[in-house]
């Protein structure tokens, strides 16, 4: 829905995403041009083009990371399926009763996926 994924971006914003990902494919090979002229912009405005870009571009996570499982499992504990990942933990944002986690979850699948908006 609309509202949780404009929700998920900012807790995108406040938890400091943005220092390590960035939204914007830098496309370097033609399949990565192709890419970039079919994903969809980011749910909100401006774009968040990141400044330091540590981890992976998030721009098409929606489209090409597998699940929202995945993704919980990721944000919970990063090295239970990246495991030489340097990104911390955000296992509190799936606290009981918390919704930030599910928000930002649902955030990151809208990148890049028209269906999942």
């Amino acid at each position: 829905s609309e509202p949780l994924v404009q929700r998920g971006r900012e807790v995108y914003i406040a938890e400091g995403c943005i220092h390590c990902h960035s939204q914007y494919l830098r496309p370097t090979v033609p399949g990565e041009l192709a890419d970039a002229a079919e994903a969809s912009p980011p749910a909100g405005s401006p774009p968040l083009f990141g400044n330091r870009r540590q981890g992976p571009d998030l721009s098409t996570a929606g489209r090409r990371l597998p699940s929202a499982d995945w993704h919980r499992l990721h944000l919970s504990n990063p090295r239970a399926v990246r495991p030489h990942s340097r990104m911390p933990a955000y296992a509190y944002l799936f606290a009981p009763g918390d919704s930030r986690g599910t928000a930002l979850v649902a955030y990151l699948m809208s990148l890049g996926n028209p269906t999942n908006r």
